[in-house]
């Protein structure tokens, strides 16, 4: 009974496909000494931001990271790199009677 109904559905398939407007058409003409196109071609590049490395230092911690963008915003604070690739961020800790809560 499954395969009575798929076979069905495949020629019900067919038969629209050969019925539909064709999508792409071309045709050539008598006396055309050129032709004109148009390709217009978009790449997005999504941000990436890795961290490779974390080195504690006294004032607070290296980051060594690899971007492909000029700047982020961490904490609402924008750090700004001289190039795109790797780079060192800095990030100072906080003094030693704050208190941070996450999840708020």
């Amino acid at each position: 009974m499954t395969g009575n109904w798929l076979q069905s559905a495949r020629c019900a398939l067919a038969a629209s496909l050969l019925l539909a407007p064709m999508l792409c058409v071309a045709e050539s003409g008598f006396g055309s000494n050129s032709a004109t196109a148009r390709v217009r071609i978009t790449v997005v590049v999504l941000p990436v931001f890795r961290v490779l490395q974390v080195t504690p230092t006294a004032e607070g911690y290296d980051y060594r990271v690899w971007t492909n963008m000029k700047s982020i915003v961490l904490g609402g604070h924008e750090y700004r790199f001289a190039r795109v690739g790797d780079n060192t961020l800095r990030v100072p800790t906080a003094p030693g009677d704050t208190w941070v809560v996450h999840g708020l």
